[in-house]
Protein backbone atom coordinates (compact mmCIF):
# COMPACT_ATOMS: atom_id res chain seq x y z
CA UNK A 1 0.00 0.00 0.00
CA UNK A 2 1.22 3.61 -0.70
CA UNK A 3 1.56 5.87 2.39
CA UNK A 4 1.54 9.48 1.49
CA UNK A 5 1.33 13.00 4.06
CA UNK A 6 -2.30 12.79 3.79
CA UNK A 7 -2.18 10.06 6.18
CA UNK A 8 -1.07 12.24 8.87
CA UNK A 9 -3.09 13.39 11.14
CA UNK A 10 -4.23 16.62 12.39
CA UNK A 11 -7.03 18.03 14.57
CA UNK A 12 -8.54 20.54 11.58
CA UNK A 13 -11.52 22.26 10.39
CA UNK A 14 -11.64 23.06 6.78
CA UNK A 15 -12.66 27.08 6.83
CA UNK A 16 -12.47 27.05 2.86
CA UNK A 17 -11.87 24.30 0.19
CA UNK A 18 -10.84 25.71 -3.05
CA UNK A 19 -9.33 24.18 -6.62
CA UNK A 20 -6.15 25.72 -5.61
CA UNK A 21 -5.91 25.38 -1.55
CA UNK A 22 -7.45 23.83 1.52
CA UNK A 23 -7.36 26.51 4.63
CA UNK A 24 -7.46 24.48 7.87
CA UNK A 25 -7.99 25.99 11.31
CA UNK A 26 -8.23 24.60 14.59
CA UNK A 27 -10.85 26.50 16.63
CA UNK A 28 -9.44 25.28 20.03
CA UNK A 29 -5.03 25.43 19.27
CA UNK A 30 -5.17 28.67 17.13
CA UNK A 31 -2.16 29.79 18.52
CA UNK A 32 -0.26 26.06 17.13
CA UNK A 33 1.45 26.49 13.41
CA UNK A 34 0.90 22.61 12.72
CA UNK A 35 -2.87 23.00 13.24
CA UNK A 36 -3.65 26.53 10.98
CA UNK A 37 -2.26 26.22 7.80
CA UNK A 38 -2.94 26.95 3.78
CA UNK A 39 -2.50 23.41 2.27
CA UNK A 40 -2.08 23.77 -1.57
CA UNK A 41 -3.40 21.37 -3.72
CA UNK A 42 -0.73 22.35 -6.49
CA UNK A 43 1.94 24.67 -7.51
CA UNK A 44 0.02 27.80 -7.51
CA UNK A 45 1.92 30.74 -9.74
CA UNK A 46 3.38 33.74 -8.45
CA UNK A 47 0.26 35.73 -8.67
CA UNK A 48 -1.84 33.05 -6.50
CA UNK A 49 0.65 32.74 -4.50
CA UNK A 50 0.23 36.45 -3.76
CA UNK A 51 -3.40 36.25 -3.38
CA UNK A 52 -3.57 33.35 -1.54
CA UNK A 53 -1.20 35.01 1.18
CA UNK A 54 -3.27 37.98 1.08
CA UNK A 55 -5.92 35.46 1.79
CA UNK A 56 -4.75 34.16 4.69
CA UNK A 57 -2.79 36.72 6.44
CA UNK A 58 -6.80 38.38 6.36
CA UNK A 59 -8.53 35.19 7.60
CA UNK A 60 -5.49 34.84 10.16
CA UNK A 61 -5.36 38.40 11.63
CA UNK A 62 -9.33 38.23 12.14
CA UNK A 63 -8.44 35.31 14.91
CA UNK A 64 -5.81 37.35 16.60
CA UNK A 65 -2.94 34.83 15.25
CA UNK A 66 -0.05 36.36 14.66
CA UNK A 67 1.47 34.16 11.92
CA UNK A 68 0.70 32.55 8.30
CA UNK A 69 1.52 28.95 7.53
CA UNK A 70 1.46 27.38 4.01
CA UNK A 71 1.90 22.98 2.81
CA UNK A 72 3.59 23.07 -0.02
CA UNK A 73 2.20 20.11 -2.80
CA UNK A 74 4.17 16.86 -1.75
CA UNK A 75 7.22 16.14 -3.55
CA UNK A 76 7.05 19.15 -5.51
CA UNK A 77 9.93 22.25 -5.84
CA UNK A 78 9.04 25.96 -5.25
CA UNK A 79 9.15 27.97 -8.53
CA UNK A 80 12.45 30.23 -8.09
CA UNK A 81 10.35 33.62 -7.93
CA UNK A 82 8.76 32.33 -4.93
CA UNK A 83 11.48 31.43 -3.26
CA UNK A 84 12.92 34.50 -3.82
CA UNK A 85 10.10 36.52 -2.37
CA UNK A 86 9.79 34.09 0.82
CA UNK A 87 13.81 35.19 1.17
CA UNK A 88 13.35 38.56 1.43
CA UNK A 89 9.66 38.75 3.36
CA UNK A 90 10.65 36.60 6.53
CA UNK A 91 9.77 33.62 5.72
CA UNK A 92 11.06 30.38 6.97
CA UNK A 93 11.34 27.22 5.22
CA UNK A 94 11.05 23.71 6.23
CA UNK A 95 11.13 20.75 4.74
CA UNK A 96 10.04 17.46 6.48
CA UNK A 97 10.52 13.67 5.22
CA UNK A 98 7.86 10.85 5.16
CA UNK A 99 9.35 7.72 6.76
CA UNK A 100 7.70 4.45 6.54
CA UNK A 101 8.17 0.85 8.51
CA UNK A 102 6.35 -2.04 6.83
CA UNK A 103 5.63 -4.92 9.25
CA UNK A 104 8.56 -7.07 10.25
CA UNK A 105 11.35 -4.79 9.21
CA UNK A 106 12.09 -2.51 12.26
CA UNK A 107 15.83 -2.42 13.58
CA UNK A 108 16.37 -2.16 17.55
CA UNK A 109 19.24 0.78 17.55
CA UNK A 110 19.99 -0.65 21.12
CA UNK A 111 19.47 -4.37 22.47
CA UNK A 112 19.57 -3.80 25.84
CA UNK A 113 16.41 -2.44 27.30
CA UNK A 114 15.89 -0.84 30.78
CA UNK A 115 14.71 -3.13 32.97
CA UNK A 116 13.21 -0.78 35.79
CA UNK A 117 11.01 0.71 32.76
CA UNK A 118 7.72 -0.33 31.89
CA UNK A 119 5.68 1.03 28.56
CA UNK A 120 2.24 0.71 27.90
CA UNK A 121 -0.66 1.92 26.88
CA UNK A 122 -2.14 5.51 28.64
CA UNK A 123 -4.66 4.59 31.18
CA UNK A 124 -6.76 6.05 34.21
CA UNK A 125 -3.49 4.54 36.02
CA UNK A 126 -0.68 6.33 34.21
CA UNK A 127 -2.77 9.00 32.40
CA UNK A 128 -1.37 11.87 34.85
CA UNK A 129 2.12 10.90 34.75
CA UNK A 130 1.54 11.29 30.85
CA UNK A 131 -0.10 14.40 30.93
CA UNK A 132 2.90 15.99 33.27
CA UNK A 133 5.44 14.60 30.84
CA UNK A 134 3.78 16.03 27.78
CA UNK A 135 3.50 19.33 29.76
CA UNK A 136 7.33 19.15 30.28
CA UNK A 137 8.31 18.82 26.61
CA UNK A 138 6.13 21.92 25.65
CA UNK A 139 7.41 23.99 28.53
CA UNK A 140 10.47 23.66 26.43
CA UNK A 141 9.08 25.61 23.75
CA UNK A 142 7.83 28.22 26.45
CA UNK A 143 5.90 28.40 29.35
CA UNK A 144 2.98 30.78 27.99
CA UNK A 145 2.95 27.68 25.13
CA UNK A 146 2.77 24.68 27.80
CA UNK A 147 -0.43 26.83 28.85
CA UNK A 148 -1.75 27.53 26.16
CA UNK A 149 -1.73 23.58 24.75
CA UNK A 150 -3.52 22.48 27.97
CA UNK A 151 -6.59 21.63 27.04
CA UNK A 152 -5.77 20.98 23.19
CA UNK A 153 -3.37 18.10 24.60
CA UNK A 154 -7.02 16.78 26.73
CA UNK A 155 -9.03 17.09 23.92
CA UNK A 156 -6.64 14.54 21.86
CA UNK A 157 -8.49 11.96 23.99
CA UNK A 158 -11.42 12.39 21.96
CA UNK A 159 -10.02 11.33 18.99
CA UNK A 160 -10.79 7.45 18.81
CA UNK A 161 -7.49 7.00 16.81
CA UNK A 162 -5.30 8.50 18.88
CA UNK A 163 -3.75 6.24 21.35
CA UNK A 164 -0.86 7.59 23.48
CA UNK A 165 2.06 5.29 24.96
CA UNK A 166 4.07 6.09 27.68
CA UNK A 167 7.36 5.04 29.57
CA UNK A 168 7.15 4.81 33.76
CA UNK A 169 10.05 4.59 35.67
CA UNK A 170 9.50 4.98 39.42
CA UNK A 171 5.65 5.86 39.17
CA UNK A 172 7.11 8.80 37.02
CA UNK A 173 6.56 9.11 33.02
CA UNK A 174 10.14 9.45 31.47
CA UNK A 175 9.61 8.97 27.72
CA UNK A 176 6.03 8.76 25.57
CA UNK A 177 4.94 8.61 22.19
CA UNK A 178 1.22 9.88 20.62
CA UNK A 179 0.15 7.05 18.28
CA UNK A 180 -3.13 7.40 15.70
CA UNK A 181 -3.96 4.15 15.13
CA UNK A 182 -5.66 3.91 11.63
CA UNK A 183 -7.15 0.73 9.53
CA UNK A 184 -3.53 0.44 7.63
CA UNK A 185 -1.09 2.33 9.51
CA UNK A 186 0.16 3.38 12.54
CA UNK A 187 1.29 6.96 13.29
CA UNK A 188 4.20 8.57 15.41
CA UNK A 189 3.72 11.79 16.99
CA UNK A 190 5.37 13.98 19.78
CA UNK A 191 8.25 11.35 20.26
CA UNK A 192 9.64 12.49 23.57
CA UNK A 193 12.21 11.08 26.15
CA UNK A 194 12.63 13.13 29.22
CA UNK A 195 16.09 14.99 29.19
CA UNK A 196 17.73 13.42 32.35
CA UNK A 197 16.53 9.51 30.76
CA UNK A 198 17.98 10.24 27.51
CA UNK A 199 20.34 7.49 25.69
CA UNK A 200 19.54 4.90 27.74
CA UNK A 201 17.75 2.47 25.73
CA UNK A 202 13.92 4.54 26.23
CA UNK A 203 13.02 5.40 23.48
CA UNK A 204 13.58 1.67 21.69
CA UNK A 205 11.85 0.29 24.59
CA UNK A 206 8.91 2.72 23.34
CA UNK A 207 9.41 2.25 19.69
CA UNK A 208 9.64 -1.75 20.56
CA UNK A 209 6.25 -1.65 22.16
CA UNK A 210 4.88 0.08 18.87
CA UNK A 211 6.47 -2.28 16.06
CA UNK A 212 5.34 -5.28 19.02
CA UNK A 213 1.49 -3.56 19.09
CA UNK A 214 1.43 -2.88 15.20
CA UNK A 215 -0.92 -5.85 14.02
CA UNK A 216 0.51 -6.42 10.87
CA UNK A 217 0.20 -2.36 10.44
CA UNK A 218 2.83 0.14 8.52
CA UNK A 219 4.32 2.49 10.88
CA UNK A 220 4.84 5.93 9.88
CA UNK A 221 6.58 8.97 11.20
CA UNK A 222 7.77 12.58 9.83
CA UNK A 223 11.21 13.87 10.26
CA UNK A 224 12.54 17.32 9.56
CA UNK A 225 15.00 16.97 6.83
CA UNK A 226 17.60 19.12 9.45
CA UNK A 227 17.38 16.60 12.40
CA UNK A 228 19.90 14.14 13.16
CA UNK A 229 17.08 11.57 14.27
CA UNK A 230 16.43 10.88 10.63
CA UNK A 231 19.91 9.82 10.49
CA UNK A 232 18.54 6.76 12.87
CA UNK A 233 15.46 5.78 11.42
CA UNK A 234 17.31 5.34 8.72
CA UNK A 235 19.48 2.86 10.42
CA UNK A 236 16.30 1.57 12.29
CA UNK A 237 14.88 0.31 8.55
CA UNK A 238 12.50 3.11 8.09
CA UNK A 239 12.44 3.83 4.08
CA UNK A 240 11.88 7.11 2.82
CA UNK A 241 8.53 7.89 1.13
CA UNK A 242 8.53 12.01 0.21
CA UNK A 243 9.18 15.13 1.28
CA UNK A 244 7.35 18.91 1.50
CA UNK A 245 7.68 22.29 2.03
CA UNK A 246 6.07 24.34 4.84
CA UNK A 247 6.30 27.68 4.88
CA UNK A 248 5.83 30.17 7.81
CA UNK A 249 5.98 33.52 8.62
CA UNK A 250 5.34 34.92 12.15
CA UNK A 251 4.29 38.78 12.01
CA UNK A 252 6.29 41.19 15.01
Amino acid sequence: MTFSFKDIEHSKTVVNDTPLYTHCRNEKALFMHVENYLDFHRVPTFAEFMEAESYLKSEQQKNGQDFIKFIWPEDCEIPQPIISYLGSNDFSLDVLELYAAPPGIFVPTRTEMPSDVKVDWVNADNRDAYLALSAQADKEVSEEFAKQKQPYTQAKFDNPAFRPIVAICSDAAVGSIDLYLKEDSIEIDNFYVDADARHKGIGTALQNFVMDNAEGKTVLLVADAADTAREMYNRQNYTYVSFRYELLKVFK
